[in-house]
């Protein structure tokens, strides 16, 4: 109960509010920037590893193309008669030779660093020749090719197998072979222009040149990348173990199959990589190779990851502080506001004592109405007793005449803002009208007044006696069109005719119905009173309308006084300007309109009766 009571105190509304007041915006703040910045890294990681990648296979075609070239060195110095052109042209394998091979390999082995040996098989002669390390070995037939070496589709095009452990195509082992993974090209080697294959050439490359390349290309121990050949094989891959075999995963197999020669994608799938991949295609000897990356999430918002845990420090500080801080405003604000609670409470209990609050802000000033009401009250109970004990009709009578109307109007609006405390707004919407009906009938210096004023008059008359009647009252008041609610009328014009309609119209009907509507006529500003009463008898109406006709409508017979005053008044301030029609509503009930005129003598004639 008490919990309950504190989340409706203004202490713990106001803390709330300033709280929110802080951390709203912050937090909103922290959102926006970080969703900002994970857009920004993504569009920047996008732009700059497409960048990037591109240069990358740009590179790796430079290699390719360097590889595939080397391998056609067999076709060099073709008009000589020692090349290796015609030395496998001749079919010869005598020993005469041996240094011319040596020669041609060895000038293959040094042109690039990356080469480990050099293969040479000669299909007329059915001998091989193997170079590692400036060494030549000798060997009959050509086995060493056997499970190697596949005929390309293009007898131009040289077959490239993937990375594989060397071995020394079946010759005996060398004792210093190395062993490591490389990457070879068969070239087959025609006779032209027969186009008959008179031999082989295989060259060795170890990793080293895609591995300068690739590693330029990616953030080891964050990044991913593979350079795969056409048939999925993994040419080259930052996982080591990966090299030579065929990866078979989504996101690689999607990059493979896609229909763009480059891009980039989003991807969350079952094996665990959640990230965005680039990827560029290129087309070279006879094959379209892909070089893709992966890039996961985790590394590419890590900035803005840790700009999210710097603004959650900062939010989490300027949490504390807006606690501190609403505590502290709080406390202040709301303390004068527990003491008037404290001082109103013990005046129900009957203590009609007040401290005042030496303050001179809103909360002094309600401290000291409240002390001074409650003084008044006090002295009134008291004035009361002791009258009371003389004579108790002389003593109302007496203690009526000598209470200030003012008084009354100013004691209203207290007890209002008690019912509004206590959570009692009808009788606060109550007291109100009444008050406001209160002010302006003693208002004796303000015959005329505005339209809107007369119209609030009548509806807080109206209110009053919507609490009497409940549900048998029902009213409406309509501005039709956009009527100058400024023009000024005579006071009391409405409430008397309203009035008649609970004298005359109510006392059978189950529910009562009025009806008051304001429109703009052409010069004239109708007023419409109507209500579902039992109305008037032809005759009677015929005679009203008669002596209104006449301009007499003087008289009091029949109990229109309201009807007949506001018809005099009318005719005092605007002459035969002014009309005042009744009649029969439909599809019961009476009908009172009045007409006001709006013109510039009618305003000087008003304001002539008003001195």
């Amino acid at each position: 109960m008490r919990y309950r009571s504190f989340r409706s105190s203004i202490r713990y509304k106001l803390s709330v509010f300033l709280m929110a007041a802080i951390l709203l915006p912050i937090a909103a703040s922290i959102l926006i920037s970080y969703f900002y910045t994970k857009h920004s890294l993504k569009e920047d990681a996008i732009r700059e590893n497409s960048n990037t990648i591109r240069q990358g296979a740009t590179s790796l075609i430079g290699q390719l193309n360097g590889m595939n070239n080397i391998s056609l060195h067999a076709y060099n110095n073709i008009r000589m008669t020692n090349s290796l052109y015609n030395i496998l042209v001749q079919g010869r394998s005598d020993f005469m030779i041996e240094n011319n091979i040596y020669s041609g390999l060895h000038a293959i082995e040094q042109s690039a660093k990356d080469i480990q040996q050099v293969y040479l098989y000669s299909d007329l002669a059915d001998q091989s020749w193997l170079l590692i390390d400036g060494y030549l070995k000798r060997g009959p037939g050509g086995e060493g090719l056997t499970g190697h070496f596949v005929q390309p589709l293009d007898k131009n095009d040289p077959f490239l197998e993937p990375p594989h452990p060397s071995h020394n195509y079946g010759m005996e082992e060398f004792p210093f072979s190395p062993s490591n993974t490389v990457f070879t090209i068969h070239r087959p080697v025609y006779r032209a222009p027969l186009k008959e294959r008179i031999g082989v050439l295989s060259v060795d490359f170890k990793l080293d040149g895609f591995s300068s390349i690739m590693n330029m290309l990616y953030d080891k121990g964050e990044e991913n990348i593979y350079l795969l050949d056409d048939t999925g094989t993994a040419i080259y891959t930052s996982r080591e173990e990966e090299i030579g075999t065929k990866p078979d995963y989504a996101w690689l197999r999607h990059a493979r199959y896609s229909f763009a020669g480059a891009g980039y994608f989003d991807w969350s799938g079952d094996d665990g990589f959640n990230g965005i991949v680039v990827f560029e295609k290129f087309e070279l000897i006879g094959r379209i190779w892909i070089v893709a990356k992966q890039i996961p999430d985790s590394y590419l918002y890590s900035n803005a990851s840790s700009v999210l845990r710097i603004n959650m420090l900062v939010l989490l500080t300027f949490l504390f502080i807006a606690i501190a801080a609403a505590l502290i405003v709080s406390v202040m604000v709301t303390a004068p506001i527990k003491r008037l609670t404290e001082s109103i409470r013990k005046i129900k209990l009957g203590k009609l004592q007040f401290d005042s609050l030496e303050r001179s802000d809103e909360v002094g000033v309600l401290g000291s109405a409240i002390k001074n009401m409650v003084d008044t009250i006090d002295n009134l109970i008291m004035r009361e007793l002791r009258l009371e004990l003389a004579n108790k009709d002389n003593q109302l009578k007496a203690l009526q005449a000598q209470i200030n109307p003012h008084f009354i109007f100013n004691t209203l609006q207290s007890i209002g803002s008690v019912a509004l405390h206590h959570k009692v707004p009808r009788i606060y919407e109550l007291t109100s009208s009444l008050g406001l009906m209160m002010r302006y009938n003693m208002n004796t210096d303000e015959p005329v007044v505005p339209l809107s004023k007369e119209i609030a008059h009548v509806q807080a008359y109206l209110e009053l006696q919507q609490q009497r009647f409940k549900d048998r009252l029902r009213y409406s008041i309509e501005i039709v069109g956009d009527p100058d609610l400024s023009t000024s009328v005579p006071k009391m014009i409405l409430q008397p005719i309203v009035e008649n309609c609970f004298k005359h119209g109510f006392e059978s009907a189950e529910q009562a119905v009025i009806s008051i509507s304001v429109a703009d006529g052409g010069g004239m500003l109708g007023i419409t009173v109507t209500d579902n009463g039992p109305g008037i008898t032809p005759e009677r109406l015929q005679e009203l309308q008669l002596r209104i006709t006449r301009g007499n409508p003087g008289g009091t017979e029949g109990g229109s006084i309201g009807l007949i005053n506001v018809i005099s008044r009318l005719r005092l301030f605007y002459n035969d300007k002014a009309a005042v029609t009744i009649g029969h509503a439909k599809p019961r009930g009476f009908s009172v309109h009045l007409g006001i005129p709006l013109t510039e003598g009618a305003v000087h004639h008003e304001s002539a009766d008003r001195g």
